[in-house]
């Protein structure tokens, strides 16, 4: 009886499997969801706003919101949220470390930064205080305070133009 039952478990597992062998070769490639647009600005990649009078800069990328209120001031962190996108704009709500409301309003609207035509106006309330200015997809090198790397006027980092274009 043993070994009938040990050939039929046999018989079963030898049609498991078969001759079919996989191909290892190819490997699925992950398609990326895109991000939020806003005026042709990824919004899931860095962002930077910045405004002359008075100067400002505010540099936003995934889990980060950075501030400077000038070109020598220490940077201070707003605490990172994502932004809420209604029409052609997008808000983010957040704080400074000592718990004073900050609203970020990014438009989908050209602005014109000196020479540089960036295409999103930026708005920053900072409790009473209110700057404005202008943004696009691009990044900021806190430590050499510059933009960084060089712009070009597709939009990608076209903000930093505008750090350029006022020195």
């Amino acid at each position: 009886m043993r070994s009938l039952l040990m050939s039929g478990l046999m018989l079963a597992l030898a049609g498991c499997g078969g001759a079919e062998v996989a191909d290892n070769k190819t490997v699925p490639t992950p398609t990326p969801t895109p991000g939020p647009k806003l005026g042709g600005v990824e919004l899931n990649k860095p962002v930077r706003a910045s405004g002359a009078a008075p100067y400002w800069t505010l540099y936003i990328a995934p889990g980060t919101i950075a501030f400077a209120d000038a070109a020598d001031a220490p940077v201070t962190d707003f605490y990172p949220v994502s932004p809420t996108l209604k029409g052609d704009t997008a808000r983010l709500d957040t704080q400074t470390p000592t718990g004073e409301p900050v609203t970020i309003t990014l438009a989908a609207k050209a602005c014109a930064a000196g020479k540089a035509q960036l295409p999103l106006t930026a708005e920053m309330r900072i409790g009473a205080r209110t700057l404005r200015g202008c943004a696009a997809n691009g990044t900021y090198d806190w430590a050499a305070r510059k933009p960084s790397p060089a712009p070009d006027a597709s939009g990608d980092n076209a903000s930093a133009a505008a750090g350029n274009a006022r020195r």
